[in-house]
């Protein structure tokens, strides 16, 4: 019976200090889980130095100011299969394993060429998706869980690029940023009559802008730099709730929590990226890309429930992910590429007495595509396959034979593919 009270007083405990792991399960940590784009889903995202088009959009607006033709892009959707596996993850011996169909659209440009020489353009991208639902049990326990989650980040906004010199071109980029993420996890324990719900939901709208360069440094050499400002919160709304119950009746226990209009923030840092490309029209391309983001913390939500203050802080460590790809330029029509890229995690290091309770999974991937390019359309179809392996917050007993927390192992991986047009006027 002792054992039953102790998980009980455990999580009563830390009902508070659980919510600040609520909002970590979106997969927030990792900045590039797949890649958006043309030529760029193919090559990695190693396209700073040699953007154009809807890349320019995305990822150097400086390309733009080397368009020639209006153009309309729909980079149409990623499909795949994402997966995500954890060792221990409520109790000894059973492993979470969730798996799902996702369908991202990740993509659409409009770039139109002004009188002036200024090319503009207008762009929508789904930088970040993740859907999942399981339900999983272990009858010779009546241990049963259930768990769904989703999160989706969306950019939209206008880009301008303009040539101001024989060898460089700048360009502006303004995106409106919409966030939202939920999650719900359900735990049973019918052996010790015991049951615990947690359930988050969010919204942020915010901005954020960037400004690239892109410079010819001699005739096949290009470098690009790019800087894209922390985003500014507009407006942002939360709600969390928690609750528990202990159901043997020598020990009956209850609690929960519950925050709605709470103030909400993405926490989403300055990036750095700069970019070094060989490129011969009609030939092929090189590219390689190093992407800095900076460390941030920030109120992920904050307010005032029942008179009394409430802060979450939420932190990111600062990384510096890669991204390298190169294609040839198959009979100077069909486009061959391939790419790799990193998305390594800006969560703190994962203690189990520690303050962060973020999984830190560093994911690596490849990339390649096959393309068509026409007098007036450009067509692009390509793989994507994403993977890593990281640390996770799991449960064992210890030497007491009462149940504590402890640094457990965690894979993620995904297999998309993607197609994308463009039809150039």
């Amino acid at each position: 019976m002792s054992e039953r009270k102790g998980i009980c007083v455990a999580r009563m405990a830390g009902l508070i200090v659980a919510c600040s792991a609520v909002g970590t399960a979106a997969g927030e940590a990792n900045y590039q889980p797949y890649v958006v784009g043309e030529r760029a889903a193919g090559m990695g995202g190693a396209v700073a130095a040699t953007a154009d088009g809807m890349d320019a959009c995305f990822y150097n607006p400086a390309g733009l100011g080397n368009e020639t033709r209006d153009s309309i892009s729909v980079n149409g959707a990623l499909y795949g299969i994402q997966s995500y596996e954890m060792e221990d993850s409520a109790f000894p011996g059973e492993d979470m394993e969730v798996t799902s169909f996702a369908t991202i659209p990740t993509g659409l440009s409009a770039v139109k060429k002004l009188k002036d020489g200024t090319v503009a353009a207008f762009s929508v991208f789904v930088p970040s998706r993740s859907s999942a639902r399981e339900i999983q049990a272990f009858p010779e326990r009546q241990h049963y869980y259930n768990y769904s989650q989703d999160e989706q980040m969306l950019y939209l906004g206008p880009s301008l690029g303009r040539v101001v010199g024989e060898r460089l071109t700048l360009g502006a980029s303004v995106f409106g940023v919409y966030q939202t993420a939920s999650e719900f996890q359900n735990l049973y324990w019918g052996d010790y009559s015991y049951t615990y719900t947690a359930n988050y939901k969010y919204s942020v709208i915010g901005v954020v802008g960037v400004l690239g360069a892109q410079v010819r440094i001699a005739d096949e050499w290009q470098a690009g730099l790019v800087f894209t400002t922390p985003s500014a919160t507009l407006s942002g709304e939360g709600k969390i709730q928690l609750s528990e119950v202990l159901g043997d009746s020598d020990s009956a226990d209850a609690g929960a929590v519950y925050y709605d209009d709470l103030d909400a923030d993405n926490g989403l840092p300055a990036q750095l990226r700069v970019g070094l490309a060989w490129r011969r029209p009609d030939v092929g391309s090189v590219g390689f890309d190093a992407t800095h983001h900076f460390s941030s913390r920030y109120e992920w939500m904050s307010g005032t429930q029942n008179g009394e203050p409430v802060c979450i802080r939420q932190e990111r460590e600062a990384v510096t992910d890669l991204q390298l790809g190169g294609e040839y330029v198959f009979r100077k029509r069909y486009p061959l590429r391939a790419g790799a890229f990193t998305s390594f995690s800006s969560a703190p290091d994962l203690e189990a007495d520690g303050d962060s309770l973020l999984s830190q999974i560093d994911l690596y991937g490849v990339t390649a595509s096959i393309g068509s390019v026409g007098e007036n359309v450009v067509i692009n179809l390509g793989l994507s396959y994403v993977w890593g392996e990281g640390d996770a917050l799991g449960t064992r007993f210890n030497e007491d034979e009462e149940l504590e927390s402890f640094v457990s192992r965690t894979r993620e991986s995904g297999l998309y593919a993607f197609a994308s047009t463009a039809y150039r006027f």
